[in-house]
């Protein structure tokens, strides 16, 4: 059963995560911001799963999506920067929002801009 339930959270935040990226492009700021707290509640429920949360959040980074992949690089930074910075320099590569949006994610963590959560 708690398989079942990481599973259907990771792919929520997929999904929440493309819903994002389309109210983005759409200029559809409410809905942005909808999906944006869905986002960061799935991100909540995923670290309160313990190791497999995480496991399964950095997995997402590996997506063939690029608007997956970076949107969980952005909320796995703080877990693993290297992996997570490798891929949003990926993704900043695309054109578009999504690039942009993956250039201004690696500046404010280069810069400092983000502090390291507390993961205890």
């Amino acid at each position: 059963m708690p398989e079942e339930k990481l599973t259907r959270l990771l792919s929520r935040f997929a999904a929440a995560a493309m819903a994002h990226h389309a109210a983005l492009e759409a200029m559809d700021e409410e809905r942005a911001n909808t999906h944006a707290r869905m986002i960061a509640a799935l991100h909540e429920a995923l670290l309160r799963e313990g190791q497999p949360g995480i496991t399964g959040l950095l997995a997402l980074i590996d997506s063939d999506a690029p608007v997956v992949a970076g949107m969980a690089a952005v909320y796995s930074i703080h877990l693993d920067p290297v992996r997570c910075l490798a891929t949003l320099r990926r993704v900043a590569t695309e054109p578009g929002l999504l690039g942009f949006r993956a250039s201004v994610a690696i500046e404010r963590w280069e810069t400092g801009e983000w502090e390291p959560l507390n993961q205890e």
